[in-house]
């Protein structure tokens, strides 16, 4: 190994590989830690890039940059794991990021339009200018026996009047109506429109309404067992 020898103050150029503490398998080949108290610069003929595992710190800065397609945290808490959902990267109050799942209100849309197909798993809850529940469309399912069938719809302490499409289905039998309901707390009264047979004997032998303890009540009763699909829009 032959001496390598510098200038202070001037610039030094190496044409060969060097090595501290190992014989050097690139240009600059370390054994041991490095100490830098300034940048540290990667460039590459193709791409100025950093590659291998990264054991120290956490990298910070004004902002990351990423260009690929994975993002990957070891500290993901264990009871989202458990839960089996996925995970999205969420910009913090104060300015950092952690990992967290998508909660009941928590994404809102700027945009009034949204062009293409809308897919909704639950409730669907518009809210008035001062923040009080404005509508409600929920889907109630139910199967019935032949006679009389209670379905609980709506909360009634949120909404006075409530619109309701249904539909029983029972074998190759198909019944279907509309039924419009109000109440004031203790008493509903309802109309029901609307019916529709696809064979010559009807499911439906008769609908009520009612209000119990905590729910718009529809009161079904059937011609034989059946399953009562009901499209419901409640209104304050």
């Amino acid at each position: 190994m032959g001496l390598t020898k510098i200038h202070p103050g001037e610039n030094n150029l190496f044409l060969g590989n060097i090595g501290v503490g190992s014989r050097p398998d690139e240009r600059l080949s370390v054994a041991g830690n490095i100490s830098a108290a300034g940048n540290l610069s990667a460039v590459d003929i193709l791409a100025s890039s950093f590659s291998g595992d990264w054991g120290g710190n956490v990298i910070s800065g004004a902002k990351v940059s990423v260009q690929g397609i994975d993002i990957k945290c070891t500290t993901i808490p264990s009871f989202f794991i458990e839960a089996g959902s996925d995970f999205y990267l969420k910009a913090t109050a104060d300015g950092t990021a952690t990992w967290d799942r998508i909660q009941d209100n928590e994404i809102n849309f700027d945009k009034q339009n949204i062009d293409g197909n809308l897919t909704v798993r639950g409730d669907i809850i518009e809210y008035a200018a001062d923040g009080i529940v404005y509508s409600k469309t929920s889907v109630f399912s139910k199967s019935l026996t032949s006679g009389a069938n209670t379905l609980n719809t709506f909360d009634k302490t949120q909404f006075k009047t409530a619109k309701y499409v249904i539909t029983l289905a029972g074998g190759t039998n198909r019944t279907a109506c509309e039924v419009l309901v109000t109440h004031n707390g203790t008493t509903a009264d309802g109309t029901t429109y609307g019916i529709v047979d696809a064979q010559a004997t009807s499911l439906l032998t008769n609908i009520n309404v009612s209000v119990g303890s905590s729910y718009i009540d529809l009161l079904i009763t059937v011609s034989s067992d059946c399953t009562a699909t009901v499209h419901g829009v409640a209104h304050y």
